[in-house]
């Protein structure tokens, strides 16, 4: 409102990448994600709002070949001293929950498969709804996660690369998929009772047409 600019003192060394910038709910701090020239560490830093003055260093990572922090913290809606960190540190992008002290209090997905997007939380800020490719890297499906209890509902039952567009009060989602053996079904699914309503089934274009099997497989690196 006053117009003044205030820099952050963010010290040396000065060829640093500063990214992932988040505000605090309250609005008095910014946190931000440093990382060095090598791009094999980063601090996650908070900074006052007020004068720019560093205050803390949360957390830091870092790997023998690159760390690679691509979203800024999400601080839970119903409690502003608790974020949601993504982070590639057990090999697999994962969601993890820290306190605004810099304390990582759990892991909260795990496994040989990563999260591909955070898409929000309900209305009572109590779960979170992510996309992860638990069935197959061709695959994305959508996921319910209850922060307090830990539980994971998968909200997709079909497979393929499912496109969703949640609704307002996280009710019902919109699924837009399509598969290998699929050309695309767009459905109206609930996000509790699993009720679910078909919009679109397009018909196959080469329905009729003689073709050969189609095998996926994989190669090792």
């Amino acid at each position: 409102e006053s117009g003044k600019t205030t820099f952050l003192q963010t010290g040396k060394p000065a060829d640093r990448y500063f990214t992932n910038l988040a505000w605090s709910p309250n609005e008095e701090a910014i946190y931000v994600a440093e990382i060095n020239r090598e791009q094999n560490h980063f601090d996650l830093n908070r900074y006052q709002v007020s004068n720019g003055a560093k205050e803390a260093t949360l957390f830091s990572e870092s790997d023998s070949k690159y760390v690679e922090p691509q979203t800024p913290a999400l601080f839970l809606p119903n409690d502003a001293s608790k974020f949601i960190w993504q982070s590639q540190k057990d090999g697999y992008n994962h969601l993890y929950l820290y306190n605004t002290n810099g304390k990582e209090l759990k892991q909260l997905t795990k496994g040989a498969w990563i999260v591909t997007d955070v898409l929000g939380f309900d209305p009572s800020g109590n779960n979170l709804f992510y996309m992860a490719t638990t069935r197959s890297p061709l695959d994305r499906d959508l996921f319910k996660l209850n922060l307090k209890s830990g539980k994971t509902e998968q909200l997709t039952q079909e497979a393929g690369m499912h496109n969703i567009a949640l609704s307002a009060n996280r009710k019902y989602f919109i699924d837009n998929y399509t598969s290998q053996h699929n050309p695309r079904t767009i459905n109206i699914t609930s996000t509790g009772k699993k009720k679910s309503q078909t919009l679109l089934q397009a018909e196959n274009p080469y329905k009729g047409y003689a073709f050969p099997e189609i095998e996926v497989g994989t190669i090792k690196a």
